[in-house]
């Protein structure tokens, strides 16, 4: 019985913090996708340096600290190379370890820029959107709605109080203001920077997997030396106090991005005219 408390503890876990935090990856990533392709096709290669000015160096950036981290070290990192680097099939930032990565490495760095640039992107907006705050607070699941309503009912709670609180902070935003503008910059090119490369997304979901794998001891620890309810609560503020905010900026990060590419589908005809 302890085993399956442990897993309903993990699945919990799983509901109230990991759930959003991967729709918005999806979301990040499709959006980021399109802003970045949309850009370069059809306003050429500095209108797209400019909004990948701030984000790619980051991502890049997030792998070397990795790499570093986890003992592969660093041999060449190039943080932005607008025209593309012809060595490495066009890529525009490269990190190239000093030693062959561990599969811990691999997977560490994988995952190392969703959460440099989500932080980034969470202290820039801090910092200078008006009226920005942590808008939606970690639903108040409980090991005895699991239970009782099962898993798809959680879910479903989560995802409306995460949608209603994400609506509740973008119609408190200053639209006259200046620093809301350059939030919206900063917060979509560091949006561009947290979602996974190609290469990355090959490893970023395994990552995540072996995580909750690694996870799972800890949970059973935590319910045999403590009352389930409480092992959860103790689990969901202290992971909340990193998840929540990564989850705010995301929220932001992936709206703005869907703004400024809104923006220019709507320039493109005015253009097209010039030319």
């Amino acid at each position: 019985m302890s085993l399956l408390t442990a897993l309903q503890l993990e699945a919990l876990f799983i509901v109230a913090l990991l759930l959003p935090l991967l729709l918005q990856l999806v979301a990040l990533y499709l959006t980021s996708r399109a802003l970045w392709t949309f850009t370069g096709r059809y306003f050429g290669r500095t209108v797209w340096a400019l909004f990948a000015l701030v984000g790619v160096p980051l991502h890049e950036l997030s792998h070397a600290i990795a790499f570093m981290l986890t003992g592969a070290g660093v041999r060449r990192m190039v943080l932005f190379a607008p025209r593309g680097l012809p060595e490495y099939n066009g890529a525009t930032g490269v990190v190239v370890p000093r030693r062959k990565p561990s599969g811990l490495s691999r997977l560490v760095s994988s995952i190392a820029p969703f959460f440099g640039c989500s932080l980034a992107a969470w202290l820039a907006l801090r910092l200078l959107l008006p009226g920005f705050e942590v808008a939606h607070d970690i639903p108040a699941l409980d090991l005895a709605a699991l239970q009782n309503g099962g898993l798809g009912r959680a879910a479903v709670q989560v995802a409306t109080e995460y949608v209603r609180g994400l609506v509740e902070a973008f119609t408190r935003l200053e639209w006259l203001n200046w620093r809301t503008w350059l939030a919206i910059y900063l917060g979509a090119s560091l949006g561009m920077g947290a979602a996974p490369s190609a290469e990355d997304f090959k490893l970023f979901f395994p990552a995540l997997l072996a995580l909750l794998v690694l996870l799972l001891p800890v949970f059973a620890l935590i319910q045999a030396l403590s009352d389930p309810q409480a092992a959860f609560a103790l689990v969901r503020d202290a992971a909340g106090s990193v998840m929540v905010p990564i989850g705010a900026a995301l929220s932001y990060a992936t709206i703005f991005a869907l703004l400024v590419l809104a923006v220019l589908v709507l320039l493109l005809p005015l253009r097209r005219l010039r030319r």
